[in-house]
């Protein structure tokens, strides 16, 4: 049944969403809070921006890694 949902969300193009419970320091919260403040941006905005960027620099990463294998092997 799972199955036939993602096929159903593929079709219309929409995305799933779930929520997301993560803890942190509170000083680490609060200086995001002040970023998002500062930026002028939703709470929500701000941190797609920061999961896309961090999905890029991890692609990046394992691609330099896979380079560096074949240069050596």
């Amino acid at each position: 049944m799972q199955q036939l949902r993602k096929e159903e969300l593929k079709e219309k193009k929409l995305t799933e969403t779930v929520q997301l419970s993560i803890d942190v320091p509170q000083h680490i919260r609060d200086k995001f809070l002040e970023a998002v403040e500062i930026s002028g941006k939703t709470i929500n905005d701000v941190l797609k921006l920061y999961m896309q960027k961090y999905t890029w620099k991890q692609g990046e990463l394992q691609r330099n890694r896979q380079k560096r294998r074949q240069e050596l092997g």
